[in-house]
């Protein structure tokens, strides 16, 4: 590998590493905006779990109140075959 560097002239070992810079750069702007993304993500998903456990409440004491005041609503009906 550092044969060929050794042909290579002051300009364009410059060059190389302005490159390899600019490279980086355009990886690290690439990879902030997938965490931006994944944050967001994260943020919708946390939102979510709060609604899913706000309906689990509401049905479980939708359960509670048809077993105390019309628990034949829970039975389950033979079908007529």
């Amino acid at each position: 590998a550092r044969a060929q560097y050794q042909n290579m002239t002051n300009m364009e070992l410059i060059a190389l590493l302005l490159q390899q810079e600019m490279d980086v750069k355009k990886q690290r702007a690439e990879t902030e905006v997938q965490v931006a993304l994944l944050e967001k993500r994260e943020a919708e998903l946390k939102k979510m779990k709060v609604q899913v456990r706000d309906l689990e409440d509401y049905i479980d004491k939708l359960l509670v109140r048809i077993m105390e005041q019309t628990p034949t609503l829970l039975q389950v009906r033979a079908r007529p075959k």
